[in-house]
Protein backbone atom coordinates (compact mmCIF):
# COMPACT_ATOMS: atom_id res chain seq x y z
CA UNK A 1 0.00 0.00 0.00
CA UNK A 2 1.01 3.25 -0.87
CA UNK A 3 1.91 5.57 2.39
CA UNK A 4 1.35 9.11 1.90
CA UNK A 5 1.06 11.94 4.55
CA UNK A 6 -2.00 13.18 6.88
CA UNK A 7 -1.60 16.20 9.62
CA UNK A 8 -3.81 16.78 12.76
CA UNK A 9 -3.34 20.18 14.02
CA UNK A 10 -4.60 20.07 17.65
CA UNK A 11 -5.55 23.23 19.87
CA UNK A 12 -8.49 25.04 20.56
CA UNK A 13 -6.36 28.53 20.29
CA UNK A 14 -5.63 27.50 16.62
CA UNK A 15 -9.20 26.38 15.68
CA UNK A 16 -10.67 29.79 17.54
CA UNK A 17 -8.18 31.82 15.23
CA UNK A 18 -6.41 32.57 17.84
CA UNK A 19 -2.92 31.18 16.93
CA UNK A 20 -2.04 31.23 13.21
CA UNK A 21 -2.03 27.86 11.93
CA UNK A 22 1.98 27.96 10.84
CA UNK A 23 2.73 24.23 11.13
CA UNK A 24 0.95 23.31 8.17
CA UNK A 25 2.07 25.29 5.77
CA UNK A 26 6.00 24.34 7.45
CA UNK A 27 5.08 20.82 6.89
CA UNK A 28 3.69 20.91 3.27
CA UNK A 29 6.11 22.80 2.15
CA UNK A 30 8.75 20.43 3.47
CA UNK A 31 7.08 17.29 2.24
CA UNK A 32 6.08 18.61 -1.46
CA UNK A 33 9.55 19.81 -1.55
CA UNK A 34 10.41 16.13 -1.04
CA UNK A 35 8.80 14.87 -3.21
CA UNK A 36 5.81 13.18 -0.52
CA UNK A 37 2.45 13.34 -0.97
CA UNK A 38 0.31 15.23 1.65
CA UNK A 39 -3.28 14.46 1.19
CA UNK A 40 -5.18 16.18 4.16
CA UNK A 41 -4.55 18.49 6.55
CA UNK A 42 -7.30 18.98 9.95
CA UNK A 43 -7.65 21.54 12.70
CA UNK A 44 -9.34 20.29 15.55
CA UNK A 45 -10.55 21.51 18.92
CA UNK A 46 -8.40 20.07 22.10
CA UNK A 47 -11.24 17.51 22.56
CA UNK A 48 -10.37 14.02 23.34
CA UNK A 49 -13.18 12.25 21.77
CA UNK A 50 -12.61 14.37 18.87
CA UNK A 51 -8.65 14.15 18.16
CA UNK A 52 -8.71 9.97 19.13
CA UNK A 53 -11.53 9.54 16.34
CA UNK A 54 -9.18 11.45 13.56
CA UNK A 55 -5.82 9.58 15.01
CA UNK A 56 -7.82 6.14 14.31
CA UNK A 57 -9.55 7.48 10.71
CA UNK A 58 -6.05 8.73 9.34
CA UNK A 59 -4.39 5.43 10.81
CA UNK A 60 -6.48 3.06 9.32
CA UNK A 61 -5.58 4.62 5.68
CA UNK A 62 -2.14 3.11 6.33
CA UNK A 63 -0.87 6.70 5.42
CA UNK A 64 1.94 8.22 7.99
CA UNK A 65 0.02 10.43 10.33
CA UNK A 66 1.53 13.51 11.74
CA UNK A 67 0.06 15.10 15.03
CA UNK A 68 0.61 18.10 16.30
CA UNK A 69 0.08 20.03 19.36
CA UNK A 70 -0.79 18.74 23.03
CA UNK A 71 2.14 18.22 24.46
CA UNK A 72 2.04 21.03 26.98
CA UNK A 73 1.46 21.21 30.50
CA UNK A 74 -1.61 22.42 30.79
CA UNK A 75 -4.70 20.06 31.82
CA UNK A 76 -5.95 20.71 28.16
CA UNK A 77 -2.73 18.75 26.32
CA UNK A 78 -4.06 15.26 25.86
CA UNK A 79 -1.88 13.78 23.25
CA UNK A 80 0.20 11.85 25.85
CA UNK A 81 -2.95 10.28 27.86
CA UNK A 82 -4.73 9.77 24.91
CA UNK A 83 -1.67 7.74 23.27
CA UNK A 84 -1.36 5.79 26.65
CA UNK A 85 -5.73 5.24 26.68
CA UNK A 86 -5.48 4.69 22.42
CA UNK A 87 -2.08 2.18 22.66
CA UNK A 88 -2.74 0.24 26.22
CA UNK A 89 0.38 1.50 27.45
CA UNK A 90 1.26 3.95 30.69
CA UNK A 91 2.97 7.69 30.51
CA UNK A 92 6.64 7.76 31.76
CA UNK A 93 9.19 10.46 32.15
CA UNK A 94 11.42 10.98 29.59
CA UNK A 95 14.82 11.22 31.33
CA UNK A 96 16.35 13.81 29.07
CA UNK A 97 13.51 16.25 28.84
CA UNK A 98 12.94 15.55 32.83
CA UNK A 99 16.32 16.75 33.34
CA UNK A 100 16.14 19.80 31.43
CA UNK A 101 12.95 20.39 32.71
CA UNK A 102 14.06 20.42 36.29
CA UNK A 103 17.01 22.59 35.77
CA UNK A 104 15.14 24.85 33.78
CA UNK A 105 12.59 25.15 36.91
CA UNK A 106 14.92 24.74 39.71
CA UNK A 107 16.79 28.16 37.93
CA UNK A 108 13.88 30.08 37.69
CA UNK A 109 12.57 28.68 41.11
CA UNK A 110 15.13 30.83 42.66
CA UNK A 111 14.50 34.14 41.13
CA UNK A 112 10.60 33.10 41.66
CA UNK A 113 10.10 31.03 44.75
CA UNK A 114 6.82 29.39 45.13
CA UNK A 115 5.00 30.67 41.56
CA UNK A 116 5.94 27.41 39.81
CA UNK A 117 5.21 23.94 39.98
CA UNK A 118 7.69 21.47 39.43
CA UNK A 119 4.76 18.91 39.17
CA UNK A 120 3.11 20.76 36.03
CA UNK A 121 6.20 21.40 34.54
CA UNK A 122 7.29 17.73 34.10
CA UNK A 123 3.89 17.06 32.86
CA UNK A 124 5.22 17.84 29.17
CA UNK A 125 8.10 15.29 29.84
CA UNK A 126 6.07 12.56 29.51
CA UNK A 127 5.66 9.95 26.85
CA UNK A 128 4.05 6.57 25.98
CA UNK A 129 6.80 3.88 27.60
CA UNK A 130 6.94 1.97 24.58
CA UNK A 131 7.34 5.49 22.41
CA UNK A 132 10.17 6.14 20.53
CA UNK A 133 11.39 9.39 21.66
CA UNK A 134 12.34 12.53 19.22
CA UNK A 135 14.73 14.48 21.48
CA UNK A 136 13.91 18.35 21.66
CA UNK A 137 16.50 20.66 21.82
CA UNK A 138 14.73 23.70 21.38
CA UNK A 139 11.99 23.31 23.99
CA UNK A 140 11.21 20.84 26.47
CA UNK A 141 8.47 18.07 25.41
CA UNK A 142 9.68 15.35 23.54
CA UNK A 143 8.21 14.37 20.06
CA UNK A 144 6.82 10.92 19.89
CA UNK A 145 6.90 7.73 17.40
CA UNK A 146 4.87 4.93 17.23
CA UNK A 147 6.33 3.00 14.22
CA UNK A 148 3.22 -0.17 14.32
CA UNK A 149 0.81 2.95 13.64
CA UNK A 150 3.21 5.54 11.37
CA UNK A 151 2.14 7.99 13.86
CA UNK A 152 4.53 10.96 14.86
CA UNK A 153 3.29 13.36 17.72
CA UNK A 154 5.06 16.76 17.96
CA UNK A 155 4.77 19.80 19.58
CA UNK A 156 3.36 23.00 18.60
CA UNK A 157 5.71 25.12 18.50
CA UNK A 158 7.15 25.92 14.91
CA UNK A 159 10.82 26.29 16.38
CA UNK A 160 10.47 22.77 18.23
CA UNK A 161 9.22 21.69 15.04
CA UNK A 162 12.02 22.42 12.79
CA UNK A 163 14.88 21.29 15.57
CA UNK A 164 13.79 17.86 15.35
CA UNK A 165 12.37 17.72 11.90
CA UNK A 166 15.54 15.97 10.66
CA UNK A 167 15.32 13.48 12.73
CA UNK A 168 11.25 12.53 12.16
CA UNK A 169 12.30 12.79 8.38
CA UNK A 170 14.25 9.97 8.86
CA UNK A 171 11.79 7.95 10.43
CA UNK A 172 9.66 8.80 7.27
CA UNK A 173 12.09 7.90 5.04
CA UNK A 174 12.27 4.21 6.90
CA UNK A 175 8.60 3.87 6.14
CA UNK A 176 8.88 4.09 2.37
CA UNK A 177 6.62 6.83 1.37
CA UNK A 178 5.63 6.85 -1.71
CA UNK A 179 7.29 9.47 -3.12
CA UNK A 180 7.04 11.45 -6.79
CA UNK A 181 9.76 13.76 -8.94
CA UNK A 182 9.15 16.82 -8.07
CA UNK A 183 10.82 20.45 -9.34
CA UNK A 184 10.73 23.93 -7.65
CA UNK A 185 12.01 26.76 -9.58
CA UNK A 186 12.04 30.40 -8.43
CA UNK A 187 11.86 32.64 -11.19
CA UNK A 188 12.28 36.01 -11.02
CA UNK A 189 10.88 39.02 -13.41
CA UNK A 190 8.51 37.34 -15.15
CA UNK A 191 4.63 37.19 -14.46
CA UNK A 192 2.35 33.81 -14.19
CA UNK A 193 0.36 34.57 -17.65
CA UNK A 194 3.95 34.96 -18.93
CA UNK A 195 5.29 32.52 -17.88
CA UNK A 196 2.62 30.12 -18.61
CA UNK A 197 2.91 30.98 -22.07
CA UNK A 198 6.19 29.72 -21.90
CA UNK A 199 5.83 26.41 -20.65
CA UNK A 200 5.91 23.59 -22.59
CA UNK A 201 2.64 21.53 -23.18
CA UNK A 202 2.84 18.93 -19.99
CA UNK A 203 0.98 15.73 -20.09
CA UNK A 204 1.85 13.53 -17.19
CA UNK A 205 3.73 16.67 -14.77
CA UNK A 206 1.09 18.77 -12.33
CA UNK A 207 2.19 22.26 -12.29
CA UNK A 208 1.51 25.47 -9.54
CA UNK A 209 2.71 28.54 -9.08
CA UNK A 210 2.59 31.11 -6.39
CA UNK A 211 4.10 34.77 -6.50
CA UNK A 212 7.75 35.36 -5.50
CA UNK A 213 7.90 39.80 -4.91
CA UNK A 214 8.31 40.26 -8.47
CA UNK A 215 8.30 36.85 -10.34
CA UNK A 216 6.90 33.31 -9.75
CA UNK A 217 8.09 30.08 -7.77
CA UNK A 218 7.00 27.22 -10.21
CA UNK A 219 6.12 23.76 -9.07
CA UNK A 220 6.43 20.51 -11.21
CA UNK A 221 5.52 17.35 -10.13
CA UNK A 222 5.48 14.09 -12.31
CA UNK A 223 2.08 12.63 -11.55
CA UNK A 224 3.23 8.84 -11.56
CA UNK A 225 6.37 6.90 -10.66
CA UNK A 226 7.27 6.01 -13.89
CA UNK A 227 9.92 7.05 -16.11
CA UNK A 228 8.06 8.44 -19.09
CA UNK A 229 6.79 11.12 -16.34
CA UNK A 230 10.31 11.85 -14.66
CA UNK A 231 11.66 11.87 -18.24
CA UNK A 232 9.13 14.33 -18.78
CA UNK A 233 9.93 16.58 -15.90
CA UNK A 234 13.21 16.78 -16.38
CA UNK A 235 12.73 18.15 -20.52
CA UNK A 236 10.71 21.00 -18.75
CA UNK A 237 12.98 21.72 -16.55
CA UNK A 238 15.92 21.83 -18.97
CA UNK A 239 13.20 24.15 -21.53
CA UNK A 240 12.42 26.39 -18.70
CA UNK A 241 16.25 26.79 -17.76
CA UNK A 242 17.21 27.84 -21.05
CA UNK A 243 14.17 29.83 -21.72
CA UNK A 244 14.94 32.15 -18.74
CA UNK A 245 18.69 32.40 -18.37
CA UNK A 246 20.09 34.58 -15.18
CA UNK A 247 16.27 34.87 -13.91
CA UNK A 248 16.67 30.84 -12.18
CA UNK A 249 17.86 31.67 -8.21
CA UNK A 250 16.39 31.58 -4.93
CA UNK A 251 17.24 34.94 -3.85
CA UNK A 252 19.13 37.75 -6.25
CA UNK A 253 20.29 39.71 -3.08
CA UNK A 254 21.96 36.83 -1.74
CA UNK A 255 23.76 36.19 -5.54
CA UNK A 256 24.59 39.92 -5.19
CA UNK A 257 26.26 39.82 -1.89
CA UNK A 258 28.14 36.87 -2.56
CA UNK A 259 29.33 38.69 -5.67
CA UNK A 260 30.25 41.73 -4.38
CA UNK A 261 32.29 39.85 -1.56
CA UNK A 262 34.13 37.67 -4.25
CA UNK A 263 34.73 41.02 -6.43
CA UNK A 264 35.69 43.44 -3.17
CA UNK A 265 32.93 45.33 -4.14
CA UNK A 266 31.35 48.20 -1.99
CA UNK A 267 27.49 48.94 -2.46
CA UNK A 268 25.30 51.88 -0.91
CA UNK A 269 21.58 52.88 -1.65
CA UNK A 270 19.65 55.24 -2.60
CA UNK A 271 16.14 55.06 -2.03
CA UNK A 272 13.01 57.31 -1.78
CA UNK A 273 9.61 55.17 -2.44
CA UNK A 274 10.98 52.10 -0.74
CA UNK A 275 11.43 53.84 2.10
CA UNK A 276 14.87 52.01 3.21
CA UNK A 277 13.35 48.55 2.71
CA UNK A 278 16.02 47.82 0.53
CA UNK A 279 18.24 48.59 3.38
CA UNK A 280 16.92 46.90 5.81
CA UNK A 281 16.81 43.75 3.50
CA UNK A 282 20.33 43.50 2.77
CA UNK A 283 21.16 44.38 7.11
CA UNK A 284 18.57 41.24 8.02
CA UNK A 285 21.46 38.86 5.87
CA UNK A 286 24.46 38.23 8.09
CA UNK A 287 28.36 39.66 7.57
CA UNK A 288 26.93 42.33 4.61
CA UNK A 289 29.07 44.79 6.59
CA UNK A 290 31.71 43.51 4.67
CA UNK A 291 30.39 44.66 1.50
CA UNK A 292 27.87 47.52 2.16
CA UNK A 293 28.94 50.86 3.18
CA UNK A 294 25.26 52.71 3.62
CA UNK A 295 21.58 53.89 2.38
CA UNK A 296 20.27 57.16 2.12
CA UNK A 297 16.52 57.32 2.83
CA UNK A 298 15.90 60.81 0.04
CA UNK A 299 12.20 61.21 0.51
CA UNK A 300 11.82 64.88 0.00
CA UNK A 301 13.57 66.70 -2.96
CA UNK A 302 15.85 68.94 -0.39
CA UNK A 303 17.26 65.70 1.09
CA UNK A 304 18.34 64.49 -2.76
CA UNK A 305 19.91 67.51 -3.40
CA UNK A 306 21.83 67.84 -0.25
CA UNK A 307 22.85 64.71 0.74
CA UNK A 308 23.32 63.00 -2.64
CA UNK A 309 23.87 65.49 -4.83
CA UNK A 310 21.01 65.83 -6.97
CA UNK A 311 20.98 68.99 -8.48
CA UNK A 312 18.16 71.50 -8.12
CA UNK A 313 17.95 72.08 -12.37
CA UNK A 314 17.06 68.20 -12.83
CA UNK A 315 14.31 68.21 -9.91
CA UNK A 316 12.56 70.99 -11.23
CA UNK A 317 12.76 70.24 -15.12
CA UNK A 318 12.45 66.36 -14.77
CA UNK A 319 10.56 66.23 -11.39
CA UNK A 320 11.66 63.40 -8.56
CA UNK A 321 10.20 60.72 -10.49
CA UNK A 322 12.32 60.45 -13.50
CA UNK A 323 15.01 58.27 -15.09
CA UNK A 324 17.28 61.63 -14.23
CA UNK A 325 16.57 61.49 -11.24
CA UNK A 326 17.26 58.19 -10.23
CA UNK A 327 20.47 58.37 -12.21
CA UNK A 328 22.05 61.23 -10.26
CA UNK A 329 20.86 59.06 -6.82
CA UNK A 330 22.67 56.54 -7.65
CA UNK A 331 25.64 58.15 -8.90
CA UNK A 332 25.54 60.82 -5.73
CA UNK A 333 25.00 58.16 -3.35
CA UNK A 334 28.14 56.40 -4.97
CA UNK A 335 30.15 59.38 -4.30
CA UNK A 336 28.98 60.09 -1.09
CA UNK A 337 29.47 57.05 0.39
CA UNK A 338 32.51 56.07 -1.09
CA UNK A 339 31.25 52.90 -3.23
CA UNK A 340 31.62 51.01 -5.96
CA UNK A 341 28.12 50.39 -6.91
CA UNK A 342 25.34 52.65 -6.13
CA UNK A 343 21.37 51.52 -6.61
CA UNK A 344 18.63 54.10 -6.57
CA UNK A 345 14.79 53.97 -6.32
CA UNK A 346 12.51 56.58 -7.21
CA UNK A 347 8.89 56.05 -7.59
CA UNK A 348 5.27 56.85 -7.13
CA UNK A 349 3.17 54.43 -4.18
CA UNK A 350 0.22 55.49 -4.21
CA UNK A 351 -2.54 55.77 -4.09
CA UNK A 352 -2.56 59.81 -5.01
CA UNK A 353 0.49 61.73 -7.15
CA UNK A 354 0.01 60.18 -10.71
CA UNK A 355 -0.68 61.55 -13.43
CA UNK A 356 -1.09 59.97 -17.16
CA UNK A 357 2.42 60.56 -18.17
CA UNK A 358 3.38 58.79 -14.57
CA UNK A 359 0.16 56.77 -13.07
CA UNK A 360 0.68 55.17 -9.74
CA UNK A 361 2.93 52.50 -9.96
CA UNK A 362 5.35 54.33 -11.82
CA UNK A 363 9.21 53.60 -10.64
CA UNK A 364 12.88 54.10 -11.57
CA UNK A 365 15.64 52.38 -10.39
CA UNK A 366 19.31 53.84 -11.34
CA UNK A 367 21.98 51.70 -11.47
CA UNK A 368 26.12 53.15 -11.08
CA UNK A 369 29.32 51.75 -11.35
CA UNK A 370 32.45 54.10 -10.30
CA UNK A 371 35.18 52.45 -11.70
CA UNK A 372 33.62 52.48 -15.40
CA UNK A 373 31.40 55.31 -14.75
CA UNK A 374 28.64 53.46 -16.22
CA UNK A 375 24.95 54.74 -15.41
CA UNK A 376 21.94 52.87 -16.26
CA UNK A 377 18.11 53.26 -15.33
CA UNK A 378 15.18 51.41 -15.74
CA UNK A 379 11.42 51.91 -15.72
CA UNK A 380 8.76 50.11 -14.20
CA UNK A 381 5.76 49.72 -13.14
CA UNK A 382 3.83 48.16 -10.30
CA UNK A 383 0.85 49.48 -9.80
CA UNK A 384 0.01 47.01 -6.54
CA UNK A 385 -0.83 49.03 -3.54
CA UNK A 386 1.94 50.74 -1.43
CA UNK A 387 3.00 47.39 -0.03
CA UNK A 388 3.70 45.27 -2.76
CA UNK A 389 4.63 48.12 -4.74
CA UNK A 390 7.64 48.36 -2.51
CA UNK A 391 8.14 44.93 -2.56
CA UNK A 392 8.16 45.05 -6.47
CA UNK A 393 10.35 47.52 -6.50
CA UNK A 394 13.38 45.98 -4.17
CA UNK A 395 12.82 42.93 -5.95
CA UNK A 396 13.03 44.38 -9.27
CA UNK A 397 16.21 46.50 -8.21
CA UNK A 398 18.23 44.18 -7.08
CA UNK A 399 17.52 41.68 -9.90
CA UNK A 400 18.70 44.37 -12.54
CA UNK A 401 21.75 44.65 -10.13
CA UNK A 402 22.75 41.31 -10.46
CA UNK A 403 22.55 40.97 -13.96
CA UNK A 404 24.24 44.22 -14.25
CA UNK A 405 26.85 43.42 -12.10
CA UNK A 406 27.20 40.13 -14.35
CA UNK A 407 26.52 41.30 -17.47
CA UNK A 408 27.51 44.97 -17.96
CA UNK A 409 28.01 44.56 -21.76
CA UNK A 410 24.55 43.16 -22.69
CA UNK A 411 23.63 39.55 -22.68
CA UNK A 412 20.61 40.38 -20.10
CA UNK A 413 17.26 38.56 -20.90
CA UNK A 414 15.34 40.03 -18.08
CA UNK A 415 13.33 42.25 -19.13
CA UNK A 416 15.72 45.39 -18.58
CA UNK A 417 15.21 46.44 -22.54
CA UNK A 418 13.51 50.14 -21.03
CA UNK A 419 17.23 50.32 -19.19
CA UNK A 420 19.33 53.57 -20.94
CA UNK A 421 22.65 54.52 -20.87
Amino acid sequence: MRKRVRLCITGSEVMNGFVLDRNTQFFASELYALGLELVESRIIHDDAEQILSTWKEFVETGDIVVNSGGLGPTPDDLTVDLLCSWLGDSPVYEPYAEKRTRYFFEKRAKLFPGALSIETALRQTRVPSHATILKNKVGLAPGIFIPEKNFFALPGFPEEIRGMWHEVLEYVEALSPQRFATRIIPIWGVGESHLFSELPALEKISTGVHALPWGCRLFLRALSEEQSACDELETAVDAIQARFVGQIMENPLLEIIEFCKKQNLKLALAESCTGGLAAKQITDIPGVSAIFQGGVVSYANSVKTDALGVPEAVLEKFGAVSAEVARAMAEGVTKKLQADVGLSFTGIAGPDGGSSQKPVGTVFVGIHKAKTKQTMVGQFLFPLGRERFRNATVAAGFLALWQFLTEPNGGRVYPLNTFVE
